[in-house]
């Protein structure tokens, strides 16, 4: 497990379940990380557009923030990250960022409905489809969401209206998968759980993580959504005992609801059951 992923997951995992924005103030030079995967997920980014998956939408009023982004992801890695190549050669500026970086990009305009999708390259998706996403306000993008809308939409309506260009923000979101491929659009998403065994969940599950920023871009004033992807094995997790531990306190917390929303509530006795005895080894 890499150091990223373990300070996240202590982040994440360390204080009690309930919905909430979770929002921690971000040090711009830690807005893009660059991990030790960097070239392999890169490289499966392009695969991905070579061959025709859909992970790039912009509409005309995301062309000046695409430009915009491409600029600050370029001036960011010449900074932080000199060895990064950014390919010059390519035209469009949100496909020459998000060639470049690990991240998923996504770009997000006010509007009276909400702030509404108008750009992103997504190679990454956890289970949602970028073309039914694209031009659609926040509240109808996170509409699956269970009692996300009563219990954070004022919050969140609020924190885009008031975000500023000097104070970005970070934040975590997980989920428990049965596959480990970072391309996961809807489509690829499994109705019917497969099912899982407390002898064998270790092997049978990944956890997935993402690291979230968002920072209000200073020239044309939209929002820049950034969305760095982890996937490890849950047998990984359970190596750490205390980490094991908050993971099975965490997923008993979660409502009835959120547990089908996750694919989790058939499966949660035998995945507390394993951490639990991972723990005790």
């Amino acid at each position: 497990m890499s150091p990223e992923l373990g300070r996240l997951l202590l982040d994440l995992l360390g204080r009690p379940y309930r919905l909430a924005m979770g929002l921690h103030a971000l040090d711009l030079q830690d807005w893009l990380v660059v991990t030790a995967d960097h070239a392999a997920e890169v490289a499966e980014k392009r695969r991905l557009l070579d061959a025709g998956a859909d992970i790039h939408r912009l509409l005309p009023e995301g062309a000046a923030a695409a430009a915009e982004t491409a600029a600050l992801v370029e001036a960011h890695l010449a900074t932080h990250a000199p060895a990064v190549r950014v390919d010059a050669g390519i035209a469009d500026p949100l496909i020459r960022a998000g060639l470049a970086v690990q991240e998923d990009l996504c770009l997000l305009e006010g509007s009276p409905e909400g702030y509404r999708l108008v750009g992103a390259f997504v190679a990454f998706p956890s289970r949602w489809s970028l073309a039914e996403k694209i031009g659609r306000p926040m509240p109808a993008i996170h509409a699956p969401v269970p009692g996300l809308e009563a219990a954070i939409g004022g919050p969140v309506r609020l924190f885009f209206e008031r975000l500023q260009a000097d104070r970005p923000v970070w934040r975590v979101n997980w989920s428990l998968t049965d596959d480990p491929l970072l391309h996961q659009p809807s489509s690829a998403f499994r109705r019917t759980a497969t099912e899982v065994t407390a002898a064998e969940a270790g092997r049978q599950l990944w956890l997935r993580v993402e690291r979230q920023t968002l920072r209000r871009l200073p020239r044309t004033g939209l929002v820049l959504f950034t969305i760095l992807t982890f996937v490890e094995p849950l047998a990984s997790l359970a190596q750490d005992r205390r980490l094991a531990l908050l993971l099975a306190d965490r997923l008993d917390e979660l409502p009835a609801a959120m547990l089908t929303y996750k694919n989790l509530a058939t499966r949660l006795p035998a995945i507390t059951s394993y951490l639990r005895a991972a723990a005790a080894a």
